[in-house]
């Protein structure tokens, strides 16, 4: 198959922007879902320049995608561990021997060329496709016994043929408003490039190439992973959230999403955190501080609590997570 080469100024942050629209909102069930990842990102973002600006000595690593293959009930379950990243695969042996400890089926890392971009179908419907502009992708695999990455490979089959094929994806009934569209673009387009084309790819993965089309299990992922000067690992699940009205004073996290955390910290040994972007309200969404807690203390400090309705996060509007909550004190303030 030919594609056609696109140099970098043929893509700018408006169209990564555009394009992280496209690929979500025929992934998602409904308009609450897409701005809930919107958010999401957001939230990542300022995080990030949180970390760069006030925290130099730690080397920011990018995050990775976990899918199970067919678990409904966690995502670490027969499950496959995918990086996508502009960075050096060296950069990663250590941590993937580290996180190997959960489990994972599968390790890959995909390597992306920023500097020329190819035009290539990344969802196919009964009824046509969708075609999106997509870096030079080159894939190694994690062997799990030697410990190190095996040789590279241009073709995402070796990824994506783990995963049956739905016999038919039809595109998503479910609309995305033009206001969360617009949301979307007026809170990202002032990132940096770089910053903007890694959601981007890894969206392409999450929702392009193992999006509807293939049949898979619970999806989730490592938000941020840190490397500190003395060679070790911090690993951060980052959410935007304002303080409850009706329970404890404090922030939730889901049930299932707390026992994969405190899963992946217990068998690895590195310590994971919940980092909090405090807003005021869901509507005017002013920041007010950032508030973090280790999962390690944040289980000790909901034992014996009772779980609550939290929101829907991803799922229907019609389901909710339980959810518990840790009180806020327990939380330290970063400066």
């Amino acid at each position: 198959m030919l594609y056609l080469i696109i140099n970098q100024p043929g893509m700018t942050i408006e169209n990564l922007i555009e394009g992280i629209h496209t690929l979500v909102s025929h992934n998602v069930i409904g308009d609450k879902q897409a701005f809930n990842r919107y958010k999401g990102f957001r939230a990542e973002l300022l995080f990030e320049d949180y970390l760069v600006h006030r925290y130099p000595q730690y080397r920011i690593l990018d995050g990775g995608i976990i899918i199970s293959k067919d678990s409904a009930i966690s995502s670490l379950d027969n499950s496959v561990y995918i990086t996508v990243t502009p960075q050096d695969a060296a950069d990663y042996v250590d941590l993937y021997k580290s996180l190997s400890a959960v489990g994972f089926k599968e390790m890959f890392i995909v390597h992306y060329n920023h500097n020329s971009f190819i035009s290539r179908n990344v969802m196919e419907f009964r009824d046509g496709a969708i075609s999106l502009d997509v870096p030079l992708l080159t894939v190694k695999q994690f062997n799990l016994d030697s410990g190190e990455f095996d040789l590279a490979s241009d073709d995402i089959k070796v990824i994506t043929e783990l995963f049956k094929k739905n016999t038919e994806r039809s595109k998503n009934q479910y609309p995305v408003s033009p206001q969360s569209e617009k949301w979307l673009m007026d809170s990202l387009k002032n990132f940096s490039y770089s910053q903007i084309l890694k959601i981007y790819m890894t969206r392409l993965f999450f929702d392009g190439f193992i999006g509807f089309g293939l049949q898979k299990g619970k999806p989730s992922d490592i938000d941020f992973i840190l490397r500190r000067p003395d060679g070790g690992f911090r690993l951060l699940e980052i959410k935007e959230k304002d303080l409850p009205k009706n329970n404890t004073i404090g922030f939730g996290l889901d049930v299932p999403r707390l026992e994969d955390l405190t899963r992946i910290s217990e068998t690895t040994g590195i310590d994971y955190f919940l980092v909090v972007r405090q807003i005021n309200n869901q509507t005017d969404r002013e920041f007010l501080s950032w508030k973090k807690i280790s999962i390690k203390d944040f289980k000790e400090g909901v034992e014996g609590a009772a779980k609550v309705k939290g929101g829907t996060g991803m799922r229907s509007i019609y389901s909710h997570n339980d959810t518990l909550i840790c009180p806020l004190e327990l939380f330290d303030t970063l400066q």
